[in-house]
């Protein structure tokens, strides 16, 4: 089943050969190959059991000649420049950093889309300081959940100017979508405090970084003129 989420990440593929690290059930792969955005994909996995779910699909699907499956652990059963695109999606953004730490090599020959289900903030962080470019983002929802798709390749990119940046990039400003991310953050921000107020032993300079950032997401959120959606979505329901 193709949900909105995947639909998007297969949307940016324009490729001879993809990879699609940690396939699962092979969906992208094969949406890839029957939809034409990609000549040949290898899909693999770090554990057997998806590995064979995805070859059972793909046999299903007639598409065992363009649809390798490999069992390994993230970018290491690829060699360099051997799929000029790399799909990592699905996974936690330090989960993403670790694995392109991992194979640098590999990671810099190809076409990146990384899609980071939780610690953007920090894998933002990670392509900025080990010289990464990030040339496009945007955004996808299923309901509630919002998701961020980055298409990465190797190279310079300046640091952002603040760290809230890292959070909520400047470049996604005009994106119809924004509202929602922001409305994510700051779920994801009013828990944290929560969380630390309630600790017995309150680590209060992270509880002030957090109480920062919950205020500079506030004043963007007004500068923008960003609608409150949970809003929207209630009184459309009633």
């Amino acid at each position: 089943m193709l949900t909105p989420r995947l639909k998007c990440i297969i949307s940016y593929v324009n490729a001879g050969v993809a990879a699609d690290i940690g396939t699962d059930h092979a969906y992208v792969p094969i949406e890839l190959v029957r939809s034409g955005r990609a000549g040949r994909v290898i899909a693999t996995d770090v554990r057997r059991g998806p590995i064979e779910i995805a070859t059972g699909h793909i046999e299903k699907y007639g598409m065992s000649d363009r649809i390798e499956t490999r069992l390994g652990a993230g970018l290491s059963v690829l060699a360099p420049g051997e799929a000029d695109t790399i799909i990592i999606a699905g996974m936690g953004g330090e989960l993403i950093a670790e694995i392109l730490a991992a194979n640098g090599e590999i990671a810099r020959a190809s076409k990146l889309i990384l899609q980071p289900m939780n610690s953007q903030y920090e894998l933002r962080r990670y392509l900025v300081e080990n010289n990464y470019i990030i040339e496009h983002e945007d955004i996808e929802n299923e309901g509630q959940r919002v998701y961020d798709l980055m298409l990465v390749r190797s190279g310079y990119m300046d640091p952002f100017a603040t760290d809230i940046d890292y959070h909520i990039p400047p470049y996604l400003s005009e994106h119809p979508k924004l509202g929602m991310l922001i409305d994510k953050k700051e779920r994801e921000f009013k828990k944290i405090i929560a969380g630390l107020r309630a600790s017995r032993e309150r680590d209060s300079v992270r509880l002030e970084y957090y109480e920062e950032r919950l205020n500079e997401l506030e004043r963007i959120k007004i500068g923008k003129g960003v609608r409150d959606h949970k809003n929207d979505n209630s009184k459309k329901n009633n």
